[in-house]
């Protein structure tokens, strides 16, 4: 029947849903490999890319390029002082820090989570646990990541039933009736070219008598209007040829309709 409303953020339209980034990278700083080699084994087998590292100078080079996206520590290192190569990482805020470290006693476990480490572990834990852990630490990094690219997101709404667009900011404005279809037929093809006789075919049907340059008119009013409603109208952008484009990414919610 009607579209309900679209929500659009200013920005590249998405060509496609982001593509898997492969299995998850883990570093391991520890110098005692046979100590680990469970765990590792364990991580491996269930589809994690897991490199290690004896020392902080031999994982520099991994934590300065590509990165990872958890790196498991042993406070007892023997090129420098794990807790506080354990309190830079959580500083850089680039992966969660898990610690599993021989001595895990009591205090060594607060003074790990004092450091910054997301978790601590024993190096006695079973291999089924540390690999429980790592994931749970994923999932957690994984929803505060998406958390705060959404809270970083400004979004206007557009309620295409009555003609109303409202800013982040709370600002409103109120489309005619013919803008808030122009509007409808932008949102619904964000990041296509639609030219001047598309628009005119989607406003007002194939076969239409209406002059592509009336369409010329209808976007710049269109635009002006947005203006007002924090500089929303620079999300449409005039293409040489003819063309209009809605740069925007937009989400539709409710059922939608031919403009």
């Amino acid at each position: 029947m009607t579209a309900v409303a679209f929500e659009f953020a200013a920005g590249p339209a998405p060509i496609r849903p982001i593509a898997a980034q492969g299995s998850p990278r883990v570093l391991w700083i520890d110098a005692d490999a046979g100590a680990i080699e469970p765990g590792l084994d364990m991580l491996r087998r269930h589809g994690f890319d897991v490199e290690r590292a004896d020392s902080a100078a031999e994982a520099q080079p991994m934590l300065d390029g590509e990165g990872c996206d958890l790196v498991i520590l042993e406070t007892a290192l023997p090129d420098t002082d794990g807790l506080a190569l354990c309190r830079r990482l959580s500083d850089a805020e680039t992966a969660p820090v898990l610690v599993v470290s021989r001595a895990a006693d009591t205090l060594d476990r607060v003074a790990g989570l004092e450091y910054g480490a997301d978790d601590v572990l024993p190096k006695t834990t079973h291999p089924l646990e540390l690999l429980a852990k790592v994931r749970a630490l994923l999932r957690r990094a994984a929803r505060q990541a998406r958390h705060t690219a959404e809270a970083a997101v400004e979004t206007w709404r557009f309620d295409a039933e009555l003609g109303y667009v409202t800013a982040p900011s709370g600002r409103t404005v109120r489309l005619s009736p013919a803008d808030a279809s122009l509007l409808r037929a932008l949102a619904g093809q964000p990041g296509v070219v639609l030219r001047r006789d598309a628009l005119v075919a989607l406003l007002h049907g194939e076969g239409s008598t209406a002059g592509g340059r009336s369409i010329d008119a209808r976007v710049a009013r269109l635009r002006r209007t947005l203006s007002a409603c924090d500089g929303a109208g620079d999300m449409i952008k005039t293409l040489r040829g003819g063309g209009y484009l809605f740069q925007a990414q937009v989400t539709a919610r409710g059922g939608l309709a031919a403009a």
